[in-house]
């Protein structure tokens, strides 16, 4: 992805999240949202954000928390390129997806996983409703 000027990080990770949901070099496997998640960032913002990113989404999302600058209060809601958290979720690991226009979720998520596929994937979309309640909203600058 080649990132211009006068767009803002959010609209090259929305961008880069749609991208990252077809696109080769980005993990298919299920239970990897946070794999997933991070090299979609990274993608946009290279290493500038690897002190957060953990082996688990409840990890990073915790990270972040920890951290408070790239945290927005809940009752702010959410944007198009939006890191979403779950804390808890898949085993206790919790769960990530990035928020997308059209008031949809891409994500790395076992719910989109068909093994029987010629090429099975775990990527895919959910609208905001069917992603459900998330605990952390990180909206990187």
């Amino acid at each position: 992805m080649n990132p211009t000027t006068n767009q803002t990080i959010n609209q090259r990770i929305n961008d880069a999240a749609v991208h990252g949901i077809s696109a080769s070099g980005f993990d298919t496997r299920p239970h990897h949202c946070q794999k997933w998640v991070r090299q979609v960032v990274q993608s946009v913002a290279g290493s500038q954000y690897d002190e957060f990113w953990q082996a688990t989404a409840r990890a990073t999302a915790l990270a972040f928390l920890d951290d408070g600058r790239f945290v927005v209060p809940l009752d702010h809601g959410s944007l198009p390129g939006d890191l979403l958290y779950k804390l808890n979720g898949s085993g206790g690991d919790g769960h990530v997806g990035i928020r997308v226009r059209g008031n949809q979720v891409a994500e790395n998520a076992s719910c989109h996983w068909n093994s029987e596929a010629e090429h099975p994937d775990a990527r895919g979309y959910r609208t905001l409703v069917e992603f459900g309640h998330y605990d952390v909203v990180v909206r990187l600058p």
